[in-house]
């Protein structure tokens, strides 16, 4: 069976660092061979390498990290935003979304978390479509796990264990059709008038969850699954799109409207996990917030990720998503999330 590795471009003034985490990491290795560790101290084991790397790597973000999750913080953030950025003006240009009122949807984020209703123009959607049958994505998002969505199968039989995930790379920096959303007028607009400032593109993700039964290979991605909420940053927006066609077997989004308002004690000062349970989310906001959003290839949507939300796994059919992030701040050591080194993307069969 193919090894996979995992590589991310290091920039040269991280090379202690990242020494220093291998250090760290191989410390934590010894430890759990010598005691039979339990679940809990190897999340625990885990999520305190995650917060070492994070500080070491980028301490920016790790402000988001501790205090984000704070829903004053946040509000403090959004008010001195408006003191600084007072009058975000906006020129008219021709969007591909110019139905779209974008008073009535920043209105609609403030209040509910989420905006419905925001679906790709079939120009862009073929574009996307076709330009899709021709890239290659990447098994668990592990860059030497290259392969053509119609070589699904003949990966399946390679690994044995089925993949969860296939993510693309470089959509941000390569594909004219995501420059064209990401700089769409109505879209920055939107996103700045929400965030408070002007709005920057840090990215965005594209990628396949296929139906599994069990655990799958990249088990670790099956995380998204669970009803959690994201700290992008202390005020950031994503535009999402299905790529497929969504019913209740394949995948439908899910968001508890209004919970980026509101969160429990234990919501916001668990720092192992942001992970809850339906049962426990629906008894706190009951279960009429939950909001499933579900559609025809092309259908959009926006959403403050500090909502609790997550992707149900797909039953029947394989979904894609698209989601465009926006922030008030880039905390990515390349221009987008999404950038990978070109050289390090290699086929699966290679």
């Amino acid at each position: 069976m193919k090894t996979i590795i995992k590589t991310r471009a290091t920039p040269a003034n991280e090379t202690i660092n990242k020494e220093t985490i291998v250090l760290f990491k191989e410390s934590f290795k010894y430890i759990s061979k010598r005691q039979d560790a339990s679940d809990l101290y190897q999340k625990a084991r885990y999520k305190l390498i995650y917060n070492l790397e994070t500080i070491f790597l980028n301490p920016r973000w790790f402000l988001v990290f501790l205090l984000g999750r704070f829903n004053f913080i946040r509000q403090l953030y959004l008010w001195i935003s408006s003191l600084l950025s007072p009058s975000i003006k906006f020129a008219e240009k021709t969007s591909l979304f110019d139905r779209i009122d974008s008073n009535l949807v920043v209105k609609t984020l403030k209040r509910d978390g989420i905006y419905i209703d925001f679906s790709l123009p079939p120009d862009l959607l073929e574009n996307l479509l076709q330009r899709i049958k021709t890239e290659n994505c990447f098994a668990g998002g592990h860059p030497n796990l290259g392969f053509n969505i119609l070589e699904k199968d003949e990966v399946d039989r390679v690994y044995q264990q089925p993949f969860y995930v296939a993510r693309y790379f470089n959509i941000s920096s390569g594909w004219s059709e995501i420059a064209r959303l990401a700089t769409d007028s109505k879209v920055l607009e939107i996103a700045s008038r929400y965030i408070g400032q002007p709005a920057k593109y840090t990215g965005s993700s594209l990628f396949w969850t296929f139906p599994i039964s069990g655990t799958s290979y990249d088990c670790d991605q099956q995380k998204f699954s669970y009803f959690h909420y994201d700290l992008d940053d202390f005020a950031s927006l994503r535009f999402c799109f299905y790529l497929t066609d969504v019913d209740e077997e394949s995948g439908p989004h899910l968001c508890i409207r209004g919970s980026h308002l509101k969160k429990s004690f234990f919501h916001v000062w668990n720092f192992f996990t942001r992970i809850q349970s339906p049962e426990k989310l629906y008894k706190f906001y009951g279960i009429e917030k939950l909001v499933t959003i579900k559609g025809k290839c092309g259908t959009g949507f926006i959403e403050d990720t500090f909502c609790f939300h997550k992707g149900i796994p797909p039953q029947t059919k394989p979904r894609l998503f698209l989601q465009l992030h926006f922030a008030a701040n880039n905390y990515s050591h390349a221009n987008y999330l999404d950038d990978r080194d070109p050289s390090s993307l290699k086929h699966f069969q290679e």
